[in-house]
C-alpha cells in the first residue's frame, strides 16, 4: 500500500477536497479534522470524523485507543 499525509489549513478544506475529488485517479482517499480537543480527539477523528473517497479501508484504532477494524 502507498500513503502519504498532507497537512492543511481548515480554510482549505472545500478546495482541497475538490481537488482531491476531482484528481485522485482512483485512488482511495482518507481525510479527518484534527480537533485536538482532548486525549480522545485523535481516535474521534479517525473513528467518527473521517471522510472517505473510493473504497473504505479498515483502520487500526488500536494505537489511538480503540479497537481495530477488520
Amino acid at each position: 500500500d502507498f500513503s502519504i499525509q498532507i497537512e492543511y489549513p481548515h480554510e482549505k478544506f472545500a478546495a482541497v477536497m475538490s481537488f482531491l475529488a476531482l484528481h485522485r485517479g482512483g485512488l482511495t482517499i482518507f481525510t479527518h479534522p484534527n480537533t485536538g480537543e482532548d486525549t480522545d480527539s485523535e481516535l474521534r477523528d479517525h473513528r467518527d470524523h473521517a471522510i472517505w473517497m473510493g473504497a473504505v479501508r479498515p483502520l487500526k484504532l488500536s494505537r489511538f485507543g480503540g479497537v481495530d477494524q477488520g
